[in-house]
């Protein structure tokens, strides 16, 4: 059987296949990496996938059920961005959107083809953010896409659930990584603040005083994924400090 990790060039997409690949419970499993560049990761098999494209989604994930049928997918495709509404370049609202919520159409598409044709015991997970759960000033076109995808994952998973499947999300709140460093530096320079001052406020906010480590939030994909929450489906799991 085989878990697919999308996203896997990303900091919590390889943190998720790291966890999967040193969790016991997978041992049986092959672990996939896929990005929209290959991502070597040892032990792991690599693939590129476009989830932009329907056709290569289908074509890919068709090809991967033929050697080895799939019983996991983690969703953690993401892509960010900043700025009042006025302002939205729609080019790239559109490539946010696109990666963020209409890739997960298409994983979901396939998937449900997948389960209708053969049911199985199936689980997947759909990594949104806080931002999915509170929208908030210059963070429209991302707090929107992963708002939808919590309403996608919710459906996903009401219409899996007679094939044996179950679809969750986890939230996480302020992941330490490349990607919330560079936020943090183009909120700093619209506001006339550094980079630096903007995560100490983040950070702040947290009663952690820290920031969320990617390994944190990939034990909770993972645990999403295995056995142990077999009567977990539908919901929202947050990863995230308590408020300050």
């Amino acid at each position: 059987m085989t878990v697919l990790v999308i996203g896997a060039g990303g900091t919590i997409g390889r943190a998720c296949v790291e966890v999967l690949l040193n969790n016991n419970y997978f041992k049986s499993e092959k672990i996939v990496a896929a990005d929209l560049k290959i991502h070597s990761i040892p032990q792991a098999d690599a693939l590129a996938l476009d989830v932009t494209n329907i056709n290569h989604v289908r074509e890919v994930i068709n090809e991967l059920e033929k050697s080895s049928p799939i019983s996991g997918v983690v969703y953690a495709a993401g892509l960010n961005t900043t700025g009042p509404v006025d302002a939205i370049d729609w080019i790239d609202y559109e490539r946010v959107m696109g990666v963020n919520l209409k890739g997960a159409f298409h994983i979901g598409a396939v998937v449900l083809e997948l389960l209708r044709e053969k049911p199985r015991t199936f689980a997947s997970v759909f990594v949104s953010s806080t931002a999915g759960l509170m929208g908030e000033a210059g963070g429209s076109i991302y707090c929107a896409s992963k708002f939808g995808l919590i309403g996608f994952t919710q459906s996903f998973a009401g219409e899996i659930a007679a094939f044996g499947g179950r679809a969750n999300v986890v939230c996480p709140g302020n992941v330490d990584s490349p990607m919330l460093s560079t936020l943090a530096e183009k909120i700093g320079a619209r506001e006339g603040r550094s980079g630096s001052e903007v995560l100490h406020q983040w950070i702040s906010a947290s009663a952690f005083k820290r920031l969320i480590s990617p390994i944190e939030v990939a034990e909770s994909c993972a645990w999403l994924l295995s056995n142990s929450s077999s009567g977990v489906s539908g919901q929202t799991i947050v990863v995230d400090g308590a408020r300050a």
